[in-house]
């Protein structure tokens, strides 16, 4: 009852009670202050894992918040279409979890938030070489989030709807080079990945649209 009548008298002297802020977030960015994703090949299962701790920022209308995260993600179900000396391929299947903790909790002890995705039904996720520069492999796919626990946030869109994802690796290999195909095994440290609630926001990659691999081209005519 006392704080029944807090209330009223606050409203009475037109003073604001706050509300708890749900800041919607468009995009997030993980690899942030050369702290990267590592991308792992593995030729014999046709599986891309992405792994590793990195910085992740959550991008929305009035600023930017950065975390410490560990991402665990896999791409399989592969099909190898490289053309040439240059490295293309489309994986059928795909998941991704993320959790996320204090940029100054080096050890991650203390979990603070997490999410989960999949690749979008009946999409795939595409990576090829850049044309421009071969030692970039330039990847993307329509997704969609599955689970979303981020205190003080939350996703532009429904979650289950269409977003987007975009991931650039360079230092293929270990070293700085190129691949010729998918047919062996290959590792990445450098792997900057983006997280897109409208799936427009993907570009469309002009090494995908050369070898055929038309889903993003697609995509945009369905947006």
């Amino acid at each position: 009852m006392r704080i029944r009548w807090i209330v009223t008298v606050l409203l009475l002297l037109g003073v604001a009670i706050p509300a708890t802020a749900q800041v919607p977030v468009d995009e997030i960015v993980f690899q942030i202050d050369n702290i990267a994703v590592r991308s792992d090949y593995n030729a014999a299962t046709g599986e891309l894992m992405w792994s590793q701790g990195a910085i992740a920022v959550l991008k929305h209308a009035s600023g930017e918040q950065k975390y410490r995260v560990t991402i665990d993600a896999m791409w399989s179900n592969v099909t190898d279409v490289s053309s040439g000396t240059r490295a293309a391929a489309s994986f059928a299947s795909g998941s991704f979890d993320v959790d996320f903790f204090a940029l100054t909790d080096v050890s991650k002890s203390t979990l603070l938030a997490s999410l989960s995705g999949e690749l979008y039904p009946s999409w795939t996720y595409e990576e090829a070489e850049q044309e421009e520069n071969p030692t970039k492999l330039y990847g993307a796919a329509p997704i969609r989030l599955t689970s979303w626990n981020v205190p003080g946030y939350v996703w532009a869109e429904p979650l289950g709807t269409m977003g987007g994802l975009t991931a650039t690796t360079s230092n293929l290999g270990g070293v700085l080079g190129n691949i010729d195909d998918y047919a062996a095994d290959w590792w990445s440290t450098n792997t900057i990945v983006s997280i897109l609630a409208d799936e427009s926001g993907i570009p469309e990659p002009m090494t995908i649209a050369l070898l055929g691999l038309g889903a993003i081209g697609l995509l945009r005519k369905r947006s």
